[in-house]
C-alpha cells in the first residue's frame, strides 16, 4: 500500500514538472513590440553618397507664340555714277509717271533716270516697295516682276502737273478734271477714290488716283493696271 502510494506521487511531481516546464514559475505570453510606420535606415558616412531623383513629366512644352523676326530685306545691285538727283519739290506726277522716271521701266533704268539709288523697304519679291534715297520725303515706288509700276505720294509739296495734291477737296478735282473723273465710295465707308482716267487710247492702261476722306484729298498715287486700283498694299506674290 505504501509503496503504490509513493508511486502515485511520484507520477503527480512528474505531471506539474511537465505542466508548469522547468522555469521557476509560470510562462507567460511573449510582448509584442510596437514597430514605427516608417524607420530611417543607419547612414554609413563612409557609404558612397546615394543618388539624387528628379522628377520627370511627360507633358510635352506648350508651342512658341512668339512671331519670328522678319527675314532681311535685302539690297539691289549698286549702280555707279548716277549723277544728279532729278527728284525734288518741283517735282510732279503724271499718268506714266514722275518726272523721267516712267511706269515699266526696269529697277536699273529708274535708278539711273532718278539719278539716286533705290533702297526697298518692304522684302525683295514679286511685287516690293522701295524709296529713292536722294528725294524729298514721301515718294514710294512699286517694283513688280523688276520693273516700276506705281508711284505712291504722301507729301503736300508733290502734285500732279496741273497742280493737284493732297489737301484739296473733291470739288476742286472734278472742276479741274471734269469727266475724265470716276468716283468710287471706298469698301470700308471711309471715303472716295477718285480716278482720272486719260482720254488717249495708248495712256488706258494708266491712272492718276486720289483718295479721300469723303471731303478732301488724304493720298495721291499714279501706275498702271492693275496696280493702280490696289487698296491691300504691294502682293507678296
Amino acid at each position: 500500500m505504501r509503496t503504490l502510494l509513493v508511486g502515485l506521487l511520484a507520477l503527480a511531481t512528474v505531471a506539474v514538472v511537465l505542466f508548469y516546464g522547468l522555469s521557476d514559475g509560470p510562462q507567460t505570453e511573449p510582448t509584442l513590440l510596437p514597430v514605427p510606420a516608417t524607420t530611417s535606415p543607419t547612414i554609413d558616412p563612409t557609404d558612397p553618397p546615394m543618388p539624387t531623383l528628379v522628377a520627370v513629366t511627360t507633358t510635352r512644352p506648350a508651342v512658341a507664340t512668339t512671331t519670328q523676326p522678319p527675314g532681311t530685306l535685302g539690297t539691289l545691285a549698286p549702280i555707279e555714277d548716277l549723277g544728279t538727283p532729278t527728284i525734288d519739290t518741283s517735282s510732279s506726277v503724271s499718268t506714266v509717271g514722275i518726272d523721267r522716271i516712267m511706269f515699266g521701266m526696269t529697277v536699273h533704268d529708274a535708278q539711273v533716270a532718278a539719278g539716286s539709288r533705290f533702297t526697298p523697304v518692304t522684302p525683295i519679291g514679286h511685287c516690293y516697295l522701295v524709296v529713292p534715297d536722294d528725294a524729298p520725303p514721301g515718294i514710294t515706288f512699286w517694283v513688280v516682276a523688276g520693273t516700276v509700276e506705281r508711284v505712291d505720294v504722301d507729301t503736300r509739296t508733290i502734285t500732279t502737273r496741273s497742280g493737284a495734291g493732297i489737301g484739296d477737296t473733291e470739288d476742286r478735282i472734278r472742276e479741274m478734271f471734269g469727266e475724265r473723273i470716276h468716283t468710287t465710295p471706298l469698301p470700308d465707308g471711309s471715303g472716295n477714290l477718285l480716278a482720272y482716267v486719260p482720254k488717249d487710247v495708248a495712256d488706258a492702261t494708266y491712272r492718276v488716283m486720289f483718295l479721300s476722306n469723303g471731303v478732301q484729298i488724304t493720298r495721291l498715287w499714279a501706275g498702271r493696271l492693275p496696280w493702280a486700283e490696289e487698296l491691300g498694299g504691294c502682293p507678296s506674290s
